[in-house]
């Protein structure tokens, strides 16, 4: 009787046992994964057409860590020949990362908007009289891109991110502008309101197309 007694315990010691120890390192491994995952991102972006701006990131925790909200803003200023050029540059929209951990490969989809004040100085000007002469004219003009980008993100709490891609878009070739300027009628100098058509200035990555992009990005993960 005791016999029985004793192997009964046994028996139903054994299955038990051999569950908690199965189960233990599973447990460690989610409790690791989870505390390992870095899940917000801010840093700095230099290149095409950020040339210097911010840009965070947050891993959502969906398909498995690995779709990523992101937002990039920069705001800098050109001076080309004779002409200046006020831009502001977002661009927002998914990663989605390979692995599960936030970091390595990822594709990127977005949107893009350049938002540009173009100041020409020295253009000719023509009234509605046909009255002709030198001045100055400036206008808005808003460019917005699809945006398809390729990169790879470090995993470290200081990371760093290389990306490059393409924003597919309308480039205008030329711009109509409006302005004022002075000419001279029988020694009298007089200031009239004219127009003309100037070629979109030269801004680099803009092609007819889209805008080519390409940048080094750098900052803290927490």
């Amino acid at each position: 009787m005791r016999l029985i007694i004793t192997i009964a315990i046994i028996v139903n010691f054994i299955p038990k046992t051999s569950f908690t120890q199965k189960i233990q390192p599973i447990d460690k491994i989610e409790v690791d994964t989870v505390s390992n995952l870095k899940r917000f991102s801010f840093g700095i972006k230099m290149g095409i057409p950020n040339i210097l701006g911010l840009t965070t990131e947050a891993i959502l925790p969906i398909f498995k860590n690995r779709v990523s909200p992101y937002f990039d803003y920069s705001s800098f200023k050109l001076n080309p020949d004779k002409t200046s050029i006020d831009l502001n540059y977002t661009d927002y929209g998914v990663n989605i990362y390979i692995n599960t951990k936030g970091n390595g490969l990822y594709a990127s989809i977005g949107s893009g908007s350049l938002s540009s004040l173009i100041f020409f100085e020295e253009i000719e000007l023509t009234d509605e009289n046909g009255n002709k002469g030198i001045g100055s004219a400036q206008i808005e003009k808003n460019i917005n891109t699809f945006n398809i980008k390729f990169g790879i993100k470090s995993n470290s709490k200081v990371f760093f991110r290389l990306e490059v891609g393409y924003g597919i878009g309308n480039i205008p070739n030329n711009l109509n502008l409006t302005g004022s300027f002075s000419y001279e009628e029988d020694g009298i100098s007089i200031i009239s309101n004219g127009s003309s058509t100037e070629n979109f200035p030269t801004i680099p990555g803009i092609g007819k197309r889209g805008i080519i992009m390409g940048n080094f990005g750098f900052g803290i993960s927490l």
